[in-house]
């Protein structure tokens, strides 16, 4: 299986939180929410430019620079906006990249990691348009 990191639309925290538990109930999130896989290796490319906004871990009580890799990020309103400008420059400058060898060890192509950039976008935009959260899950 390939090392991902899910991003998930929500508008609450309690919207995905299983009330028996209190855990993610991730068996149903990918049905119920707009979602999008990155794979692990174009967000490492990518990762200490990521530290340029903040978010929170789920239980709100630990912030960080950038994604908790591990784990679960929340991002809102002011850092999503600039993730989301980090994520369309990001996108620029792939464009600019030659067609193979983009990021060599991942072994995609330019055009397969603009497109995964170009669905986060999509993703992004539709959370700051709609005043939601990004939840994101680590590897």
């Amino acid at each position: 299986m390939a090392l991902v990191h899910n991003f998930f639309v929500i508008s609450d925290l309690r919207d995905v939180t299983n009330k028996i538990n209190n855990q993610l109930d991730l068996n149903c999130m990918s049905e119920r929410y707009k979602h999008v896989s990155i794979h692990d290796d174009i967000i490492i490319f990518i990762f200490k430019t990521l530290k340029w906004f903040k978010s929170e871990n789920d239980t709100k009580t630990k912030a960080t620079k950038g994604l908790f890799y591990y784990g679960i990020s929340l991002i809102e309103s002011d850092n999503l906006s600039t993730f989301l400008h980090i994520v369309v420059l990001w996108k620029e400058l792939f464009k600019l990249a030659p067609e193979t060898d983009v990021i060599p060890e991942s072994g995609f192509s330019k055009k397969e990691i603009i497109s995964q950039i170009e669905n986060l976008i999509r993703l992004l935009e539709y959370a700051t348009k709609s005043n939601k959260i990004v939840l994101h899950l680590g590897i």
